[in-house]
């Protein structure tokens, strides 16, 4: 029975029936009841791997746990917005969420504690660098692999893009992270992290009518939070 169970990659429930033979107060519980709890040991057991394999692939910069956001560390959130955020219901609208503020305050940190949140929710996230996903996009196009990638991001339930606006894209650069962002605008959500608050996007664009629709697929459905306080660094 047991190597069934293991062919049938039944773990969870293999563990439970092991669980249950070795203590005798078990054998008077109801077979219905035991069988539950067999049944709910390897649904368990399916969740936490699933929540591994989404934490690996989400490649967050910090783990950050939801339920260490401390709302009194001078960040101005408010809490009743940010406590409705972490229920990824915004996700499911396919909305966005902008995260701005100084060097140092945190974003970062917050953007990866709602990333981690949407994977707690069971969804796909994606952390990533501006500047690296750019290379990124730049090798995809030199190894015929571009396509590929682009259907890989739009897949993603949520893409965090950290450190937007840090320093200077070339138009080529930013016509590629727009096409990701037009890719995904229709059916998953994009986080933005950036010290420049966006009334500033148009100037770091540059190119009036890529700026204009590089706003509209992004801020025109975005939540935003604007970090204040010093530096945690």
């Amino acid at each position: 029975m047991f190597d069934l169970l293991h062919e049938l990659r039944l773990a969870g429930f293999r563990e439970e029936l092991e669980h249950q033979l070795q203590l005798p107060d078990y054998a008077d519980m109801p077979i219905q009841d035991r069988i539950l709890r067999m049944l709910q040991a390897e649904t368990e057991r399916r969740y936490r791997n699933k929540i591994d394999r989404l934490m690996k692939a989400a490649q967050f910069k910090y783990a950050a746990a939801p339920e260490d956001i401390d709302f009194r560390n001078g960040w101005n959130l408010d809490k009743a917005e940010t406590l409705a955020l972490l229920k990824c219901d915004w996700i499911t609208r396919k909305q966005n969420l902008i995260v701005s503020g100084a060097s140092g305050t945190g974003k970062t940190w917050l953007a990866c504690a709602f990333g981690v949140a949407a994977v707690q929710h069971e969804m796909s996230v994606r952390y990533a660098r501006a500047g690296r996903l750019a290379e990124e996009v730049m090798y995809a196009r030199l190894d015929g692999t571009i396509s590929k990638l682009r259907v890989k991001l739009s897949r993603l339930d949520l893409l965090i893009v950290d450190d937007f606006a840090l320093s200077p894209m070339s138009k080529q650069e930013l016509t590629d992270l727009f096409e990701i962002i037009e890719d995904r605008s229709a059916h998953s959500s994009t986080i933005m992290i950036a010290q420049r608050s966006p009334k500033e996007w148009y100037d770091y664009i540059n190119e009036p009518l890529l700026a204009d629709a590089f706003m509209d697929r992004i801020r025109s459905r975005a939540h935003l939070l604007q970090l204040e306080g010093k530096s945690m660094r």
